[in-house]
């Protein structure tokens, strides 16, 4: 009885963190969202700001978006990776557009952060970016 139970909850749990580990893929739109959501707490942005930072987010998951449809057969992330980079920096630049001074201080220190945890995360991966350790 108690082999059959342990079987069972290990099951269960096993399918709760496949279910988990599969998140539907989120709209453009939910992207832009919680990107300028994120954004304007960070920033604090009037409400001005945040709609059109949430119009330059969606524009970005968009074009991204499109772009992945026509180049899903590109094996190379780095090279996929590199052809998205016109689009991030064309909204960058519409970002800081529309900060003040002090808001664009942060949003820089905001996007450091990012690349570290982006940089660390392709570390863990075993990423090509990933430095080797001594």
């Amino acid at each position: 009885m108690k082999k059959i139970f342990l079987a069972f909850a290990l099951l269960v749990g096993s399918l709760s963190y496949s279910q988990a580990q599969q998140q539907a893929p989120r709209t453009p739109e939910e992207r832009a969202k919680t990107q300028s959501q994120r954004l304007a707490d960070r920033l604090k942005l009037d409400a001005e700001q945040k709609s059109k930072l949430e119009a330059i987010f969606l524009a970005q998951a968009k074009s991204v978006d499109s772009l992945r449809a026509t180049t899903a057969e590109v094996a190379d992330r780095r090279q996929s990776f590199e052809k998205m980079r016109p689009i991030r920096e064309q909204a960058d630049k519409k970002i800081k557009a529309l900060l003040n001074d002090e808001q664009k201080k942060a949003y820089a220190t905001y996007q450091e952060e990012m690349k570290s945890r982006m940089e660390n995360r392709s570390g863990r991966r075993g990423g090509s970016n990933a430095q080797p350790s001594n």
